[in-house]
């Protein structure tokens, strides 16, 4: 796993504990996460607010957390370890509670995350009537929010580090990039759960007529203030947690694409990354997992 930090100078591997390198479809998709056996020449360039760039396509990071600690016994003594979490540099301004209230009227996706703190465009944008956070609140919750109202997810392009619109219809309309080595996945959300889990959703009109979202099941019933009927019936097409899906490490493999197992196409939600140093002299493992979905 490559860590550059700010200073230009890599991380040398032999000094890397354990790292995992997250993306997910998520406001703010990637995180990162490492524990080094740290050096007086480079411990304070993995201080909380310092830049890395870490993985394959060297993706900038703010260091966002830090806890030193003392290892066990390593090559007849006891080192100095440090843990750090990281988020993605251009979109975890919008991790930070609010520190004033942010109102927006006749918007789009990509102005608020600048407004919000973020430093992306989004690509595949849209319009976006309303949007207000309050002071204290998060904005990437409530971006979420906006995102599912309009049938999508943010998604983390690797190349040119991009974020990118994508809806949940779209996802699955598009070529799996890896094939489950198995005869047939009949994976899929039990409609038990479903419906305790996935509620459908009402509002009121501006003329206090009731606006009703899709009630094609049976499921609790929540009301949402000021949504359009499209709004309401983008709110239960959503991605249902399906399963977890272990593999050799694949760092080419990312949130948002799809695995095919057969009978089910499987979207990935999150993609993880790991590399740890193997016990004793038991070399390095490295693998990936990817946490899927299907659509509802």
């Amino acid at each position: 796993m490559m860590i550059q930090m700010a200073n230009g100078h890599s991380i040398d591997g032999d000094l890397i504990v354990d790292a995992t390198l997250r993306d997910s479809l998520t406001p703010v998709p990637v995180t990162f996460e490492a524990t080094i056996r740290l050096k007086e020449s480079f411990a304070n360039q993995l201080l909380e607010g310092m830049e890395v760039k870490v993985g394959r396509d060297q993706t900038p990071m703010v260091i966002k957390y830090v806890r030193d600690s003392i290892s066990s016994v390593y090559q007849g003594g006891m080192v100095q370890i440090r843990y750090f979490i990281a988020l993605h540099k251009n979109s975890e301004g919008i991790s930070h509670r609010a520190v004033k209230g942010i109102f927006l009227e006749n918007t789009t996706l990509s102005e608020i995350y600048k407004a919000c703190g973020g430093k992306s465009e989004i690509g595949k944008d849209f319009a976006v009537p309303k949007f207000y956070c309050f002071k204290g609140e998060t904005p990437s919750y409530l971006i979420a929010r906006v995102c599912q109202e309009h049938g999508g997810v943010v998604r983390w392009m690797p190349e040119g580090d991009r974020l990118e619109f994508t809806r949940i219809n779209d996802l699955f309309g598009q070529e799996p990039i890896m094939k489950l080595q198995t005869l047939a996945d009949y994976t899929q959300k039990s409609g038990f759960l479903e419906r305790h889990e996935l509620p459908a959703y009402i509002s009121c009109a501006p003329d206090g007529s009731i606006v009703k979202g899709n009630f094609d099941k049976d499921r609790n019933v929540e009301f949402m203030p000021h949504k359009t009927e499209a709004q309401l019936n983008s709110m239960t097409d959503v991605l249902l947690n399906a399963k977890e899906i272990p593999s050799q490490f694949a760092p080419d493999v990312h949130s948002g694409q799809l695995i095919d197992g057969g009978k089910i196409k499987f979207a990935i939600i999150t993609a993880a990354h790991s590399f740890r140093q193997g016990a004793g002299n038991g070399g390095e493992e490295s693998q990936s997992v990817f946490w899927t979905g299907v659509k509802q």
